[in-house]
């Protein structure tokens, strides 16, 4: 199984190679059922906090800072209700992630919406599913910024 978490880079790194120069980081509050626990988390994609186009292709790593940590690696498509600042955006996508009880890694499911809030910042709610037998269902709330 160690394996996958490597595939999942890979994944990630593959979609990020034709993006733009943009980056963006998030910092946030995470909350999670199982295990039960409520903390902070960062998240870093190679595209811009605030999609230019009206169908975005991105890559995300997500990454809990609470106690036992976990993070989720997904391939994303997200869509944008308008250009620049005041737009929307919602989106979903799939991944790996070991965000569960026993740490184990496995398939993750993610849908999000975000809402631009600054020139190159917006606000962002995700929804994260690890689909396996104890797996955790996640939310997190934070801040996106792109450099």
């Amino acid at each position: 199984m160690r394996l996958l978490p490597l595939l999942a880079c890979a994944l990630t790194l593959a979609l990020a190679a034709p993006a733009s120069a943009e980056v963006s980081i998030g910092g946030g509050v995470y909350t999670s059922h199982s295990p039960s626990s409520t903390g902070g988390a960062v998240l870093y994609s190679p595209a811009a906090s605030i999609p230019k186009v009206p169908v975005d292709i991105q890559a995300t790593a997500f990454f809990s800072l609470v106690k036992g940590g976990g993070y989720a690696l997904t391939g994303e498509v997200r869509g944008f209700t308008g250009g620049g600042f005041g737009g929307t955006y919602v989106g979903g996508g799939l991944g790996v992630g070991n965000l569960s009880t026993d740490k184990s890694t496995g398939p993750v499911v993610t849908v999000f919406g975000g809402k631009s809030i600054a020139p190159f910042t917006s606000i962002e709610l995700r929804l994260i599913k690890q689909t396996q037998t104890n797996g955790a269902t996640a939310g997190f709330l934070g801040l996106r910024f792109s450099f």
